[in-house]
Formats: structure tokens, C-alpha cells, sequence
């Protein structure tokens, strides 16, 4: 009988707690959960401990182990991932820049502006659709750059018409009314939202630690966010894709109403196993 099986078959009628990791889903059989938490200010550290262990907190006089699974998988801390995300979008904010500046020279000069006028087709539209497509994290305060964009390269196509104004008074006067919106408007509010993408980006991950105790043994996940707590579908045929990831710890693949991915099911035994071998025995400073 497979591992998955056994799960299904023992505690059939209780549910998973699904969580992220970057932008994967992975879920946890509750039968080992007895809690959720904001990870504690301080976690005392053990050095005899492989760094994938944050160190041990003490809840409710039980002493737990804290895994950091992003580390146990080879994922970037949140702090390296948010400190990337902000560097992505300075280089994105740069572009827009390169952007402007170019029409405002061609405006200027008078010449045919050569950049593309299609919003996703310019640098950052590439990006944007790519980053949304495929980041199970997209920001939704960035989301509200989409009108500013596209009105952004629309009055790039406006100002191309402008200049075929035969009239000098008139053209000039278009294509300067036309240029302020650009520069006084739509710039000035995309370049707001990217500044507050980059602020709340952190704050879009809600870490969280999840308590799993087998009576014997205690031990603390840190995953990003948790999402739900709901019974999943295992996908038939579905465990040929955990041979992907390091397949000791994981039991299947599933999915659930609540979220568009694959979920990765984790072996609970396992992981809190692999703590006890691991991390030193730690006593607890209640009596």
C-alpha cells in the first residue's frame, strides 16, 4: 500500500492545509496540524543543527523545531526575493524612462518616433505579461498600471497623427498638449505604482508557521502563506511529476477548487522524522 493510500484510507474524512512556497502550492494532511502562527520576534538558535533549521520555539510548554521550507527545497529566502522583485522593477522603471525620453526627443526634433506604440510589446509589457502570467504573487497594487500603460503608448500613436497637422500653430499645440499628459499624468502615476508595488511586495507574503506534533515529536514549518484548509483530488497518474522534486517528501500530486495549480502533497511522517534525527533534543524552560 502506497503512502498516499494509507493516508487516505486511515484519515480519509479530514482535510489538507494548503500553502505557498514562491509561487508553488504544497498541502500538509492536518491529522499531524495543532496550530497556525505568526512566527514568534526570536527563535533560539541550535548550531548543531543543519541551516535549513531556523532553531526551536517553545509553544505551550512543547519545544518545536522550526523548518524553513524554502531552504529545504532550494528556494530564495522572502528577504532575497523581495530584494530581486525591487531590482526588477528599477531596471522596469528604467525602461519607462528610456521610453519617455526617447518620445520627447522625437517630439522635440520633430521625427518619426521608431519605439513600439503597442503596450505589450514595449519592454516592460513583455515583462508585465509574463510576470502576471506566471507569478502566483502579482501584486494587485501593480495590476492598476494597465490603464496608465496602455493610455501611455496610445498618446504615442496620438502624437504620431498630430505631426501630420499641416498647420505649424496647430501642430505644435497638439503634439505639446499631448506631451504634457505624458509627462505630467500617466508617467507620474505609473512610476507611483511602481514605487508602491515595491513597498507592499513584502507585505504580500504572510508568513506563517504551521505546528504539526505526532505526540512524540513536534516540529514547526515556516511556509509563505497559507491558503486553505479543504480536502483535495489526488490527480491520477499525478506522483510521475514529484519525481521532479526530491521525491522522499512528497506522496502525490492534487488539486483543489480553491487553487488554479498542481498541489505537491508532502510526507508529513517524514519531514518530522528527519527533524528528530537532526536537530538536538531541546528542553523545555517550564517546569
Amino acid at each position: 500500500m502506497s503512502e498516499s493510500t494509507a493516508v487516505n484510507n486511515n484519515t480519509e474524512n479530514l482535510p489538507w492545509l494548503i500553502f505557498t512556497l514562491r509561487s508553488h502550492y504544497y498541502a500538509i494532511h492536518s491529522r499531524y496540524v495543532t496550530g497556525i502562527m505568526v512566527p514568534p520576534d526570536s527563535i533560539t538558535p541550535v548550531p548543531e543543527a543543519p541551516d535549513i533549521y531556523r532553531g526551536v520555539v517553545e509553544i505551550r510548554s512543547e519545544v518545536y523545531p522550526v523548518l524553513d521550507m524554502r531552504k529545504m527545497f532550494g528556494f530564495p529566502s522572502i528577504d532575497t526575493e523581495c530584494k530581486e522583485f525591487t531590482e526588477m522593477m528599477d531596471a522596469r522603471e528604467k525602461d519607462y524612462i528610456e521610453w519617455v525620453n526617447e518620445l520627447k526627443r522625437s517630439v522635440e526634433a520633430d521625427t518619426e518616433f521608431t519605439l513600439t506604440t503597442d503596450p505589450h510589446a514595449c519592454k516592460f509589457g513583455l515583462w508585465y505579461d509574463d510576470f502576471r502570467k506566471h507569478s502566483a504573487n502579482s501584486s494587485y497594487v501593480l495590476n492598476k498600471i494597465d490603464a496608465p500603460h496602455c493610455k501611455l503608448h496610445e498618446t504615442a500613436d496620438l502624437i504620431a497623427e498630430a505631426r501630420k497637422i499641416t498647420d505649424p500653430d496647430e501642430k505644435k499645440h497638439r503634439t505639446d498638449e499631448l506631451l504634457k499628459l505624458v509627462t505630467k499624468d500617466y508617467v507620474p502615476e505609473i512610476l507611483s505604482i511602481i514605487d508602491e508595488a515595491k513597498r507592499r511586495y513584502r507585505s504580500s507574503y504572510r508568513e506563517t508557521l504551521v505546528l504539526l506534533s505526532t505526540g512524540d515529536a513536534n516540529l514547526a514549518i515556516a511556509v509563505d502563506k497559507v491558503v486553505a484548509v479543504d480536502k483535495v483530488t489526488i490527480i491520477k497518474g499525478g506522483s510521475n511529476m514529484s519525481k521532479i522534486f526530491n521525491s522522499q517528501y512528497f506522496i502525490d500530486v492534487a488539486r483543489n477548487s480553491r487553487v488554479d495549480n498542481d498541489i505537491l502533497l508532502i510526507n508529513d511522517a517524514k519531514i518530522i522524522e528527519k527533524a528528530e534525527k537532526e536537530v538536538p533534543k531541546q528542553e523545555s524552560s517550564e517546569e
